[in-house]
């Protein structure tokens, strides 16, 4: 193989691709009087060289990527690329300890400082001090990596028992640590790190156990789900709840770290509710077991009645869980202990994680118990019988086989319906805060620009215009701003909510309808310009109705006062993300109607080509002012929720630029696809957030653009595109590696 003129500029490419990389990581920046500091600072040598290495390294792989593919589309290759890609993480990124004498408490901190410390133990030393988490991981990497290059089972088991090794050794020398350090402890790299090891020791197994050349990782996925559909549920249900019940801390996670039973030893004769007396000292365990074993038997046996079973002690389990949990953390609060003033304070993760594990053993109880519409003949061949199950018996216990989608779609659910209610009160204040004010408002704005761009296809950079409507909307029936409305219109935050979607729906019209005729860039420019009237309206401040560049204060929290039942937000960030939570729902099972609705058609039949719609009938201005108002309105809402919950505005809220970062998320999620929009959303505000203690804060934006950059090269559909923005991508053709399926002789030609 010569090289040529074409090989020599990829060469250079790469090595110009490692300096970038010098420079972007590492905390080196330029100072006032020598802006070059920096610069010098991150190509230094022998810093440089190792980036270097990796441009010449990359532009190997590119060049030799012909040659390597058939060995990454391998059984086992996917699973060892996630398992590095976590230890990894745990390594250079994760905490492994909350104490402070640690230094920033990561991997590289800790091993520079092991050897030092009297005391530790020698295993523990030796895997941070002696470097052992990494020659573990290194060995791990290339044992499995050879085993399924070569298709060795012999290698594969070895490769295995060196991943378990690292991993197990690894958790044991953080507990030592731990142990030593005599503090609480909550760090996660120890488990990112465990996780990691197994996924490469698993990656090992596939070499023993795959008879297949090619890697098929969503059949394999498929296969999982639909053998038995809830089992997967059950088994991390099962996992989770023994974590829970036997070493997670359910009180005081920041002085006693108490487990289960150290809760019922703080609590004894405190005056708790008998119920919570009895739960904490064996109605806990009891009601897992009997939840776990139901929820298992059903999805093995695919048995009704187990699975109703399951699902009823699951969600009862949950209700038990969280009255247990309100009425001890309310006796602490009585007593002022460590300063807590209410329920639902001083709780560690345990039960928040039985509460999860609870939920998806419900879950996969009602998988086991609902039948499927139908059967296709993949879930069949899975399941091991025959497509034909008109000879069940009727009023049979076993349910018929569920079709695929139907399965992984409804497990999915149960997974994400866990992550979303028992996650945040996990999480610790920073992250809550960054859930609410940032990930979750964030998701609704793009769920109402998706319906702008990626259904309808109108670019609309001016978006953020009927977030400031909502939020002043909402100043102005709450008294915030200086003009205020009658007395009889003085209104709580959420209900502005109406107000706010009426005001936005005429505001979108009023976008619309002089646009009609603009497309492309010209309707971008206008829209642009739309946004930019609405900030200046606000900072001018005509009338004396928006207060200028000052904004509006005081605009109160929401209150729900309904006969006796009265609830009052304000008093945490839990309260905010379930009242979020709850609108995201809403208006994602509306949009979600609304996109297989005849108007939902009539969107995508424009965007694609409007002459052609307008053609076969349909009202191209009433469809376009429609999705102009209707994404309007979803803004409107997280405007209300936005200005209820941080209590101020101005107009420096609203600046193009958050226009600019809505579409972004939009079209890196997938335009067109709800889930993607909301993936994309969510993923782009937790990743600044995530890189505030990574890199310099001035950095952090420079990786979310390399990140957009590399995204639109590799993916261009985004993170979970729509079918039909795939199709147009990628073309409707299988991949030329699926399998052919098998035809029955009376179809066939």
């Amino acid at each position: 193989m010569s090289f040529t003129k074409r090989d020599g500029i990829r060469l250079l490419v790469c090595l110009a691709a490692g300096l970038i990389l010098a420079m972007m990581i590492g905390n080196q920046e330029g100072v006032q009087n020598d802006f070059g500091y920096g610069f010098r600072q991150s190509l230094q040598f022998p810093r440089v060289a190792y980036f270097l290495g990796i441009g010449v390294l990359l532009y190997l792989v590119i060049t030799l990527f012909d040659y390597i593919r058939p060995y990454l589309v391998r059984p086992g290759m996917r699973p060892l690329a996630a398992g590095l890609l976590s230890v990894l993480a745990s390594f250079l990124l994760l905490h492994w300890t909350d104490s402070a004498v640690a230094g920033n408490q990561k991997f590289g901190t800790i091993s520079a400082k092991a050897n030092n410390t009297k005391g530790l133990a020698a295993s523990a030393k030796l895997y941070f001090g002696g470097h052992l988490g990494w020659i573990l991981l290194i060995a791990a990497v290339v044992i499995c990596a050879l085993a399924i290059i070569l298709a060795n089972k012999a290698v594969a088991i070895a490769g295995a028992v060196v991943a378990v090794v690292g991993g197990v050794w690894g958790y044991s020398a953080h507990a030592l640590l731990a142990s030593y350090l005599v503090t609480p402890d909550h760090s996660t790299g120890a488990w990112v790190a465990l996780l990691g090891f197994l996924a490469i020791g698993a990656a090992a197994l596939f070499v023993v156990l795959s008879r297949e050349d090619v890697a098929q990782t969503r059949v394999f996925l498929d296969r999982v789900v639909n053998w038995r559909p809830g089992l997967p549920l059950a088994v991390v249900g099962l996992i989770l709840g023994l974590i829970a019940f036997i070493q997670a801390t359910w009180f005081a996670p920041l002085s006693r770290n108490a487990t289960l039973t150290d809760t019922h030893n703080i609590f004894r004769g405190t005056g708790l509710a008998p119920i919570a007396v009895q739960y904490l000292i064996w109605l806990g365990w009891l009601l897992f077991a009997l939840t776990a074993i139901a929820g298992l038997a059903a999805g093995y046996l695919r048995n009704r009645l187990l699975g109703w079973i399951a699902t009823g002690l699951g969600l009862v389990s949950v209700l038990i869980t969280l009255v247990t949990m309100y009425d001890f953390s309310k006796v602490a609060a009585s007593t002022g202990f460590d300063g807590a003033t209410g329920p639902w304070q001083n709780l560690g993760v345990g039960g928040w994680m039985a509460c999860a594990a609870f939920l998806l053993l419900a879950g996969a109880g009602f998988l086991a118990a609902t039948p499927g519409r139908g059967v296709d003949e993949f879930s069949s061949d899975v399941l091991g019988g025959s497509a034909d199950v008109s000879g069940q018996t009727p009023g049979s216990s076993v349910r018929p086989a569920m079709p695929v989608k139907l399965a992984n779609g409804r497990t999915l659910l149960f997974a994400v319906m866990a992550i979303a209610l028992f996650y945040p009160p996990m999480a610790n204040g920073f992250w809550q805060k960054a859930l609410v004010t940032d990930i979750g408002i964030y998701v609704l704005l793009a769920v109402g620009l998706n319906v702008v761009v990626g259904w309808a296809g109108l670019l609309d950079l001016g978006f953020i215009a009927f977030y400031a409507i909502g939020s002043y909307m909402t100043a102005y029936l709450t008294y915030a701003l200086p003009h205020r409305p009658p007395s009889w219109l003085h209104l709580s935050s959420l209900w502005a909510i109406p107000f706010a979607i009426v005001a936005c729906l005429i505001a979108g019209v009023a976008l619309g309808a002089p646009t009609l005729r603009l497309r492309g860039d010209y309707l971008a420019i206008v829209t642009l310009g739309f946004g930019e009237i609405i900030r200046l309206i606000a900072v001018n401040n005509p009338g004396n109705i928006t207060n200028g560049p000052k904004g509006a204060f005081g605009i109160p929290n929401p209150v729900i006062h309904l006969g006796p039942v009265k609830l009052v937000w304000g008093q945490n960030q839990l309260q905010y993300w379930y009242l979020l939570l709850f609108l995201t729902v809403v208006i994602v099972i509306l949009f979600n109607r609304l996109e297989n609705s005849r108007l939902g058609r009539a969107w995508a039949a424009v965007r694609e080509d409007e002459v052609a719609a307008q053609a076969t009938g349909i009202n191209t201005t009433r469809v376009k002012l429609l999705a102009f108002a209707i994404g309007a309105s979803t803004s409107g809402v997280a405007g209300v929720f936005f200005a209820s919950q941080i209590g101020y505005i101005n107009p420096d809220n609203f600046v193009l630029n958050n226009s600019f970062l809505v579409v972004a998320y939009v079209v890196f999620g997938g335009m067109g696809s709800l889930p993607g929009a909301m993936a994309g959303a969510a993923a782009l505000t937790w990743l600044p957030d995530f890189l505030k203690d990574q890199v310099p804060a001035s950095d952090r934006y420079m990786w979310v653009g390399a990140i957009l950059v590399v995204m639109m090269i590799f993916r261009p559909e985004g993170l979970i595109p729509a079918r039909r923005r795939r199709a147009e991508l990628s073309g409707l053709d299988a991949p030329a590696s699926a399998e052919a399926r098998a035809v029955p002789a009376s179809e066939g030609l």
